[in-house]
């Protein structure tokens, strides 16, 4: 990759990340929050993620709970300017099946059980029916643990590798209903 392309690319992954805390103030008290975090997270603007599910494990219920899933290939074409219109971007959520999935999944705790994150990530991947997986994992408070399990649009593109686990523990900061 040239020097400028890579600038653009680095530069076009900070404005989105940079502007998300902005964006979750303005949908303040929408149940659904994270489902706009998560899509501007995949987007190609930002970590160009095709699909990726956000969980969250609380060892305190004995619960890992799907809480919003994603998936490009069923919102492409479909919802644009989600934070202009989040009717039409929370309906188009409502009816994607891979949403409805992640959301309907519920097993016991990761800690409570002594599970190790690989071994959940690769029931949630076969669950999920993901090809090529990626996941990380991230401590939330009130001793919550974020998990979110994704595949890359590119596999081969490792450019911003390093910078997923910072940019989806801004999930943290979304209500979970």
């Amino acid at each position: 990759m040239k020097r400028d392309e890579l600038l653009d690319k680095q530069n076009k992954m900070l404005i989105c990340l940079t502007g998300l805390p902005k964006k979750i103030l303005s949908l303040h008290g929408a149940e659904n929050i994270t489902e706009f975090v998560l899509h501007d997270l995949c987007n190609e603007c930002c970590f160009n993620l095709s699909r990726a599910a956000y969980f969250v494990d609380n060892p305190d219920f004995n619960c890992t709970k799907g809480v919003a899933g994603f998936s490009r290939d069923e919102i492409r074409d479909k919802c644009s300017g989600i934070w202009d219109n989040p009717q039409a971007f929370s309906q188009c959520m409502q009816s994607s099946l891979f949403n409805q999935k992640v959301r309907h999944i519920n097993e016991i705790s990761l800690k409570s059980a002594g599970y190790d994150q690989d071994c959940l990530a690769k029931k949630l991947a076969q669950d999920l029916e993901f090809k090529q997986y990626t996941y990380c994992a991230w401590t939330m408070k009130h001793d919550n643990n974020g998990f979110v399990i994704f595949e890359k649009a590119e596999p081969e593109d490792t450019f911003a590798d390093e910078h997923v686990i910072s940019g989806v523990a801004l999930l943290s900061f979304c209500p979970i209903f």
